[in-house]
Formats: C-alpha cells, structure tokens, sequence
C-alpha cells in the first residue's frame, strides 16, 4: 500500500474557474469567464508527466471547474492524462455544454468515471441551490446518460443546512440512478459558503450515524468529504476493526488551482506553492504546508489529544475556515464539545 506520506491518493485539478451555474455554495467564487491567466495544455502536460513518472502508482485525477467544459482543450487534457497511465475522471457542470455526445466522447477518450452534483431531490430544491433552473432534470437525465455509455457515475451532494432533511430520499435516489460512488461534501464555510450553511457538530454527527447503518446495505462506496471523522464512527461502530485512515488534506488529497497553485484541499485556501515553479511531486512530498497537516503532533487544542488524531486528525478546512488557525480543534466534530463542557 503506498504511504499519504509519499504519494496522494487523489488530486482535483479545477483546469478552469469559468462557469455558467451560479451555486451558493460555490468554494470557487466561480466567474462567467476564463482566466487569460490560466495554465496552458503545454503547462498542463508538464504536471501530467510528473503525476505519471514520479509516484510509484500514479494518483486517481478528477478534472473539475468551474467546469472543464468551459475549456476548449477539454479532450486534449484527458487525452494526455489517459496516454500517460493517470486513471481519470470528470466533474463538470450540468449546463447545455454537456451532452450525451460529450458523453460518448468521454468514454471514447478513456474517461473511468464522471461525478455530477445533486443536492436536493426535486428541482425546487436542487435548482435553488444551483442558481439556474432546469439543472436538476438535465442532471437526471445526464446521469443516466452517462451510466448507459458505460461510464462510472459518482453522485456528490453537498450536506448544508438547506439540504439535509433530503439525505434519506437522497439516498433512494442515487440508488435508484445505479451510482458506482455517493461523496457526501458536508459545507465549509469558505467561498462562497456562509457558517449559516453549514450543519453543527451534533448535526454532523448524527448524520455520518445514520449513514454508518446504511452504507453496508450499498453496491456503492461511499465517502465523505469535510468530515473525516467519518473513520472514528465507523470503528466505534465495529471496535474490532482497525480504524482506517482517511484521505483528507495534505493527506492522500491535494488541489490544483487554474493558475497552478497547489492547496491541501480546494476548501483550504493555504498554498504550498506552484507547479509552474516546483514539480507537483515534490511540493505534496516537501512542503512545510503539507509536512504540517500530516503531522498529527502539529494538532492543537482537543483534536491534538484525541485518541483517534492518526486515523481522523479533524477537517482542517473547516478548523482554518471558522478559527483562521490550520492546527486548532475541528468545531464540527462533537468531541471537542464534550470535553470542551468538562
């Protein structure tokens, strides 16, 4: 197994922030147009032949935004990335830039799997929270579109306040829509996300409860994105388990900007550098940044004296987002509560 010390499991690289939605939650703050600044194919290529050359397994690459329609490259950059080995996936926007042709194209080009955003189960809600009428059946349709071609389809919906009386009806329906993944991104309080979006640790928590007694009745795999204490409920459920470690920031994770930088988590805004200065390989293995997140020594306060710092360690981004300090303890994990009331 390779160690999160020495290579990431997964990295997202938002290639654009052009996008047509206008999502309330958007960690982008996503604009109508692209970035004259953006990295090039050329630039582009360069990171890819390190992503494939200099990790022992290269890691799993979601092409996101914005949306990655937005760039006219789009092909090309998959093309480079398959050529080289990268196992790849896609994150686009539903807009009418996708199409089931693009679909067809995806699969063609050696796409493995497409994620698309679902946050409500009807179009009241989802649309509202999209910004743009008419996302949430397009989405449907898209879905099934892209499970037909043969494509892995991962659902994420994002866990807010808004949200989450849906999670029960939600999960019917990514069964229903014969999903491969459900990610479940619980809000941060970053972009454009507001702390008023976001669920309280008790919320969280009874949450990630109900799921630890739902997923092992799934065909998919589940994951979660913002709570990495995700790892603690499931081994307190089975004890007799080892804990398992989760990818989270600077840890099995990393983020690529549009303009190269490369960031722990696209919800922690703290960059450890740019690829136009610094092979990808070596800001994730040497940066003091990321060196940091995953020392669970480095933990303050309560997430630093908890039995389950090494599997969990808590969400930086959302300990940076709420205390402005990436090491403080995680306030959407109800431990911290609980001692704190002692």
């Amino acid at each position: 197994m390779v160690s999160y010390f020495e290579a990431p499991h997964v990295v997202t690289w938002e290639v654009t922030r052009a996008c047509q939605l206008h999502c309330r939650h958007c960690r982008a703050r996503a604009i109508p147009r692209r970035n004259s600044a953006e990295l090039s194919l050329d630039e582009m290529c360069s990171v890819l032949d390190d992503l494939g050359n200099h990790f022992s397994r290269p890691p799993i690459l979601v092409l996101t935004g914005g949306d990655p329609l937005e760039r006219p490259d789009l092909d090309a950059i998959i093309s480079a990335a398959v050529g080289r080995g990268i196992v790849t996936a896609i994150a686009p926007s539903v807009t009418p830039k996708l199409t089931e042709d693009v679909i067809a194209q995806w699969k063609s080009l050696g796409v493995h799997s497409v994620s698309l955003s679902l946050d409500g189960v009807d179009a009241k809600t989802h649309d509202a929270f999209r910004g743009v009428r008419g996302t949430f059946d397009r989405t449907v349709e898209m879905a099934n579109a892209i499970v037909q071609h043969g494509l892995k389809l991962q659902i994420n919906t994002s866990i807010s306040r808004q949200t989450v009386q849906q999670i029960r009806s939600m999960a019917s329906l990514v069964q229903f829509l014969g999903v491969s993944s459900w990610e479940l991104f619980f809000v941060i309080p970053t972009g454009r996300a507001r702390i008023v979006d976001a669920l309280a640790a008790d919320e969280i928590e009874e949450v990630l409860q109900w799921l630890v007694e739902f997923t092992p009745k799934q065909p998919f795999r589940l994951t979660t994105v913002g709570a990495p204490q995700w790892s603690r409920v499931l081994h307190q459920h089975n004890p007799g388990s080892p804990a398992r470690v989760v990818a989270r920031e600077a840890r099995g994770f990393a983020f690529i900007d549009h303009l190269g930088q490369v960031y722990p988590s696209g919800y922690l805004p703290v960059s450890a550098g740019s690829v136009r200065d610094r092979l990808f390989s070596q800001i994730y293995r040497d940066s003091e940044l990321f060196q940091m997140l995953r020392n669970p020594r480095r933990l303050e306060g309560l997430c630093g004296r908890c039995d389950y710092r090494e599997t969990c360690g808590g969400s930086r981004a959302r300990a940076y987002a709420v205390t402005g300090n990436l090491a403080a303890s995680d306030p959407g994990c109800p431990l911290t509560l609980s001692w704190q009331e002692q």
